[in-house]
């Protein structure tokens, strides 16, 4: 009897235990599935929190680009400062301990011509998606800064070599000997400039008129800066020669760039006058066989259209200036252009490769002069001209070289002439900049 109730009462406990087991896992699972419930609904109670920003994204693209702009500036001046650096570095160290440095010259120049293109690309009418403009923009940064930093870096190497070898005074006697050379060159250069004065129109020399007073000034002050460090070099605990002999240096260096502008322009002028002359003369032989061709022309409109070339033509004859050489030819090109273009129909393809080639001739004059006036304008102030201003040039840089490699004249004249219109359009932005 006691080991059947024992087992009774086993039994029992099992059973109990068990129904405990089971309860117990129902109400977790109900307390699982409430709480599960609950936060769902607080979810969907939360507010949305948008995805995009919009105006936070202008805003940081927007930052994106004025910084891809300053540091494209800055390593354009960059470039131009090392490559004076460099000259100097040549001739008091050698070129085998300048190596590095005029290394990492070309790779800032590489780098320089890349960014420009991507600013071009940036900047034309062509809509570019918002991850292209940033990567570009990102892509111009990288490049800038890194170029900038190899740049800095090797300038501050030499800096550093300059003081450890105590050349300040050498240096000093080089800068106050380059000082007295470019004195000596202003009365030739002031009669030069007079010179144009005399055959030029006020307009057409404008670009360099300010040139020669500009370099006075930069050279008196170049010579009071390089009397203050010589008067440093007297004592003994002086740190900051090597930086009064370089500003010095750099001041003088403006002065240098101011005048040879003075004379690479006179010679521009001189080119272009040579080239408007030519022109003139084969302008009056295309008149005659545009008159020719609208007397014969096959349709009304064709004849109306040779028509108002010619008239254009003449008109723009009528009114050249010798005095204005580089507005007188650009208004001549563009005539004798719309004759070309109106005259299509009417030669055969050997006439417009020949005319081609001989507009060729005055359209790469005037690319190539507007581009070497505005980069000595650039060039001689240095940050005061923005990022605009050079991009327009270098983009005529780049498509000046294309028109000159171009085998097919007509392809390579109108290369030229969109080169010469950026070139135009540099200027202009580059004169903007300086006069705010």
């Amino acid at each position: 009897m006691l080991i059947l109730a024992i087992r009774a009462a086993s039994s029992d406990l099992v059973q109990a235990v068990t129904t405990a087991l089971i309860t117990i896992v129902v109400l977790f699972a109900i307390v699982v599935i409430a709480g599960f419930t609950i936060l769902v609904r607080r979810r969907r109670r939360r507010p949305a929190v948008p995805t995009t920003n919009t105006e936070g994204d202008s805003a940081v693209d927007g930052d994106l680009a004025t910084r891809a702009n300053i540091l494209l500036v800055r390593l354009d001046d960059a470039v131009t400062q090392a490559d004076d650096d460099l000259g100097f570095a040549i001739a008091q160290f050698g070129e085998d301990r300048t190596r590095d440095f005029a290394e990492a010259l070309v790779t800032a120049r590489r780098d320089r011509t890349e960014s420009f293109r991507l600013k071009q690309r940036l900047d034309d009418s062509e809509a570019d998606t918002t991850t292209q403009q940033r990567e570009w923009n990102a892509r111009i940064i990288h490049l800038c800064e890194s170029s900038q930093q190899e740049l800095v870096a090797e300038a501050a190497a030499f800096d550093a070599l300059r003081r450890r070898e105590t050349d300040a005074p050498t240096e000093l006697a080089a800068v106050r000997m380059l000082v007295v050379a470019t004195s000596m060159r202003v009365p030739t250069t002031e009669a030069a400039l007079s010179a144009l004065g005399i055959r030029y129109s006020p307009a057409a020399i404008a670009t360099v008129s300010g040139n020669v007073t500009a370099a006075r000034g930069l050279l008196t002050a170049a010579g009071q800066g390089a009397e203050s460090a010589l008067a440093r070099l007297a004592d003994p605990l002086a740190t900051d020669v090597a930086d009064r002999v370089q500003e010095a240096r750099v001041t003088a260096t403006r002065a240098v760039r101011l005048l040879d502008a003075v004379d690479s322009f006179s010679a521009s002028l001189a080119e272009q006058s040579d080239r408007l002359a030519s022109l003139t003369t084969q302008s009056q032989a295309d008149l005659a066989e545009a008159r020719s061709a609208r007397d014969a022309a096959p349709d009304p409109e064709s004849g109306a259209a040779i028509g108002a070339a010619v008239s254009a033509l003449e008109s723009v004859l009528g009114s050249l200036v010798s005095g204005e050489p580089a507005a007188s030819l650009r208004l001549l090109e563009n005539a004798v252009t719309e004759l070309d273009s109106a005259l299509a129909t009417a030669r055969n393809q050997t006439q417009r490769l020949e005319h081609a080639s001989a507009a060729l001739v005055g359209v790469l004059v005037s690319a190539r002069s507007q581009i070497a006036a505005t980069q000595d304008f650039i060039a001689s102030r240095r940050g005061g001209v923005g990022a605009d201003a050079r991009t327009r040039l270098a983009e005529a840089q780049r498509l000046l070289e294309v028109a000159e490699a171009q085998s097919d004249p007509v392809a390579a004249l109108d290369t030229a002439r969109s080169s010469a219109t950026y070139s135009r359009d540099a200027d202009a932005l580059a004169r903007f900049d300086d006069h705010r």
